[in-house]
């Protein structure tokens, strides 16, 4: 009977849990593929290429979207029980709330760990694949980021906008580019237009700034120095940039690139300022807490899911985004109690899990007890009457 049953929930649960999946990471690659598809058609990237960098994106949406899918999963397999009344026929059998758990916390165990995987190793170092492409992309095609209007700062020390972008010329107008590479305070440059020229061998990328000016801060205080050129050529090193840091003056790796060892070595140096302290500490166990909500999600999916004999897939779908939305929130709220003092780091990020966790554990013991939750009867009924009334309105028309 154990086996029959682990095998009956996990047979409904893993299809509910890979069309969340497949749906969910089309939502959130949606934004980039529409960015691709233009670097493709407008800037000349390789087909190649483009696979390769959804092979670098995938592991940082999967960290989302895994959990994501698992709430989903559960709350259309157990709505979807609730609905047939197999739960009923499960206790006429002796099989308990408590007895269903199993499968589901086995599968959530194992998303947790995946998800655990990908944002402690595999999406750091896919970060810094993605990274290394842009960057060597970026040689023979400055264009690939570059869009009219937009402030462009993927570059480390460079910030560059331009008005107008003519990509079949190499040519850019109205150029402003703030280059903070040799000194503390910034060089601005301006110009009218400006030609990019990149050199794959070299990794350099080479603006050749017409008809423009450079301003910046003097060394003594209140002097500030303006020259004026008609030919000015700006280069920039992306070579030296992707030389990770620890190798002379190559680029300092950002916090997205750090694995968790790394991360956590860079918080015990002690060596940042209180605010970025709190930065690192917080991702540090953002990292930590995020993948573990896929066994929170499966606490409280399971009672969510049991609403009532009305609850549909309609109430598990619109409970999931409900579920999610209370999940950010409350990443926002700890964040936001964490750089203001209140807490310490560690408790800011696993602030979500321990709220909804408590709250899943509350609703299981009073669904396994047979309590009545009205509050979540009422919210089924009322999704019930919507989907009522929308078929009502197809049926009849506008």
């Amino acid at each position: 009977m154990p086996l029959l049953l682990f095998r009956f929930l996990l047979g409904d649960l893993v299809p509910s849990f890979g069309v969340g999946l497949l749906a969910f990471t089309m939502v959130l690659l949606m934004e980039k593929v529409m960015r691709i598809v233009e670097w493709i058609v407008r800037k000349g990237v390789s087909v190649t290429d483009v696979f390769k960098i959804f092979g670098c994106l995938l592991p940082s949406f999967f960290v989302f979207t895994l959990p994501m899918a698992l709430l989903l999963g559960v709350l259309l397999t157990f709505s979807r029980i609730q609905s047939e009344n197999e739960m009923y026929a499960l206790k006429a059998c002796g099989v308990s709330l408590y007895r269903c758990l199993p499968p589901v916390y086995a599968f959530g165990v194992f998303i947790s760990a995946v998800s655990l995987f990908l944002t402690g190793w595999v999406g750091p170092h896919s970060t810094r694949t993605f990274q290394s492409m842009f960057f060597s992309m970026a040689t023979q095609n400055l264009f690939v980021g570059l869009k009219e209007r937009v402030f462009f700062d993927a570059l480390p020390n460079f910030v560059i906008y331009v008005e107008n972008v003519v990509p079949e010329q190499s040519l850019v107008k109205g150029v402003f580019i703030s280059d903070q590479t040799l000194t503390e305070q910034p060089v601005y440059y301006f110009a009218e237009e400006g030609e990019v020229h990149g050199n794959a061998e070299k990794g350099t990328i080479a603006l050749l700034l017409k008809n423009g000016a450079i301003h910046r801060l003097g060394d003594t205080r209140g002097i500030y120095q303006v020259a004026r050129f008609e030919r000015y050529r700006v280069k920039i090193n992306i070579g030296q940039m992707l030389i990770p840091r620890g190798a002379g003056k190559g680029r300092k790796r950002q916090m997205e690139e750090l694995t968790l060892p790394e991360l956590r070595k860079e918080i015990l140096e002690g060596t940042h300022d209180k605010k970025e302290a709190l930065k690192l500490g917080l991702n540090y166990h953002q990292r930590l807490a995020f993948p573990f909500a896929a066994i929170v999600f499966c606490t409280l999916g399971v009672p969510l899911a049991l609403l009532s004999q009305q609850a549909g897939r309609y109430t598990g779908f619109s409970l999931s985004i409900v579920v999610m939305l209370l999940f950010f929130v409350l990443m926002q709220v700890g964040s936001g109690l964490t750089f203001s003092g209140y807490i310490p780091a560690s408790l800011g990020a696993w602030l979500p899990n321990l709220v909804l966790g408590t709250m899943g554990v509350y609703l299981t013991w009073r669904k396994a007890e047979e309590k009545p939750l009205k509050v979540l009867d009422a919210y089924a009924q009322l999704v019930r009457n919507l989907q009522e009334a929308v078929q009502r309105r197809f049926r009849d028309g506008f």
